[in-house]
């Protein structure tokens, strides 16, 4: 498995996701917090405070519980994605989910990100928009972008 962070607490913990779900939703007008976000740490409490080289040295126990999810996921035929929700009447979320083959979702590899926008126009079938969510040109064209806004 490969993280986006030199700490994969950082990837692991959920925050990352919750900080885009943010940003997104306040592009779309809501009046969102941080600490609306229902996360789920997928690091047990245990291993949280530790220092990075006694992490990454008990890494294993967290292999052990995500390979219990993904079993199970896997037995009833689907997989698991750490997904972001946020819906009218719902609480904004984060967490990791088994998804059906036809999920959105369940086609992403690597580190791609995908948003499905479910609305009274696309009520059927989503329109989703999918690409690459990680990278040094991905990051720096993002940083760009939010510079020339800043000074346009």
């Amino acid at each position: 498995m490969a993280y986006t962070e030199p700490d994969p607490r950082a990837d692991l913990s959920g925050r990352d996701v919750a900080r885009k779900l943010l940003i997104v939703a306040r592009a779309a007008g809501e009046r969102l917090e941080e600490r609306d976000i229902e996360v789920e740490n997928l690091v047990p409490a245990p291993l949280r405070d530790l220092t990075l080289e006694a992490f990454l040295g008990r890494l294993g126990e967290l292999d052990v519980l995500l390979e219990r999810r993904r079993r199970a996921a896997a037995a009833s035929g689907k997989v698991l994605r750490y997904v972001a929700r946020l819906g009218p009447g719902e609480r904004a979320s984060v967490r990791l989910e088994a998804l059906a083959p036809d999920h959105p979702c369940a086609q992403l590899s690597g580190a791609d990100n995908l948003f499905a926008f479910t609305t009274r126009r696309y009520h059927m079938q989503p329109l989703v928009v999918r690409g690459p969510g990680a990278g040094p040109e991905i990051t720096a064209q993002a940083l760009l972008a939010d510079v020339l806004e800043i000074v346009a």
